[in-house]
C-alpha cells in the first residue's frame, strides 16, 4: 500500500509537530508500506523538506517529496523568461531550463515569456504591478496552488490563492493552477501511486479530497489543519482527529478503503 500525506495541517502546522503524526508516519514504515508527502506548499525546496521532517524525528528521502512547484515547472515547459513570485522551493526549481528575470520597469516586464506565483511571505505591490502588467501583455500565467490561507500554529494567514486573488482582479485572467487538485499535480503523483492501493490524507476536502478524486484514490480526512464545511460532495473513506487517528482507524479495519 502507498500513502499520500499532506504536510500542512496534517504532519505539521507551521514548524510545530502535530502531536502523534511521527508515531503514525513510523507505524506506516513498520507495515512496509511507501509513503509520499505531497505538499501545496512552494516555499521550501525538497532538500529543505526532508531536512524539516528529520528535525522533527520524521525520516524522508528527497524522492518521496512532491511539491506544487515541482509540478509548476511541469506545467510551465523549459526556456521561458519566467518572473517567480514566491520563495526558494519555487524559484530553485523554476530556474532549472528556464531564466528567471526581475523587471527593472514595468515596461521591461511586457518582455516576460511567463509569470508563475507561490505563496510568498515578501509579496509586495511592485511585484504584484510587474506581474500584472506581464499578464496583460500575454504572459502565461500560473499559480502554484488554490489555497486562500495556510495554518500557523494558532492562527490562519493568507495563503497563495489570497495573493493570486490580486492578480486576477487587475488582469482579469485566471491562471492555470499547479497544485493539488489540478491537473499538473495529477500528473506528477501519478506514476507514483502504488501497485496495488494508495491512499490520500490531508485535511482539506477542497484541496486533498478533490486530489484523491482526480486520480480515483480513497480520501482520508485528518481533522487537524484547515477546518472546512463539508457539503457531502467528496467521498471520504476515514474521518479522523489526525494523522495518527487515520492510521489506527485502518489499521483496525482495513476493508473500509475498498468501501469507498
Amino acid at each position: 500500500m502507498r500513502w499520500l500525506i499532506d504536510l500542512d495541517g496534517v504532519v505539521w502546522r507551521s514548524s510545530t509537530l502535530i502531536e502523534g503524526s511521527d508515531r503514525a508516519i513510523r507505524r506506516i514504515r513498520d507495515r512496509g508500506d511507501d509513503l509520499r508527502f505531497v505538499t501545496n506548499n512552494s516555499t521550501l525546496t525538497v532538500e529543505a523538506y526532508v531536512a524539516k521532517l528529520r528535525s522533527l524525528g520524521i525520516d524522508a528521502d528527497a524522492n518521496e517529496i512532491l511539491t506544487s512547484a515541482l509540478a509548476a515547472r511541469l506545467a510551465l515547459g523549459s526556456d521561458q523568461r519566467v518572473l517567480a513570485i514566491g520563495e526558494e522551493g519555487l524559484t530553485s526549481v523554476v530556474a532549472e531550463g528556464n531564466t528567471l528575470v526581475r523587471p527593472t520597469s514595468l515596461e521591461d516586464a511586457e518582455k516576460v515569456d511567463a509569470v508563475v506565483m507561490g505563496w510568498h511571505r515578501g509579496f509586495t505591490w511592485d511585484l504584484l504591478a510587474q506581474a500584472c502588467v506581464a499578464i496583460r501583455a500575454g504572459a502565461r500565467f500560473l499559480a502554484t496552488n488554490r489555497d486562500p490561507t495556510y495554518p500557523l500554529e494558532r492562527l490562519v494567514v493568507p495563503g497563495t490563492g489570497a495573493l493570486v486573488a490580486s492578480l486576477v482582479a487587475s488582469t482579469s485572467v485566471e491562471p492555470t493552477y499547479c497544485g493539488k487538485p489540478d491537473w499538473p499535480m495529477v500528473e506528477l503523483v501519478r506514476p507514483h501511486l502504488g501497485a496495488t492501493s494508495t491512499i490520500m490524507v490531508g485535511d482539506r476536502l477542497t484541496t486533498d479530497g478533490a486530489f484523491a478524486r482526480a486520480l480515483e484514490i480513497p480520501f482520508a480526512l485528518a481533522a487537524s489543519g484547515i477546518a472546512e464545511h463539508d457539503d457531502g460532495t467528496t467521498p471520504v473513506a476515514v474521518r479522523a482527529a489526525d494523522l495518527l487517528g487515520v492510521v489506527t482507524a485502518i489499521d483496525a479495519d482495513p476493508t473500509i478503503l475498498h468501501a469507498h
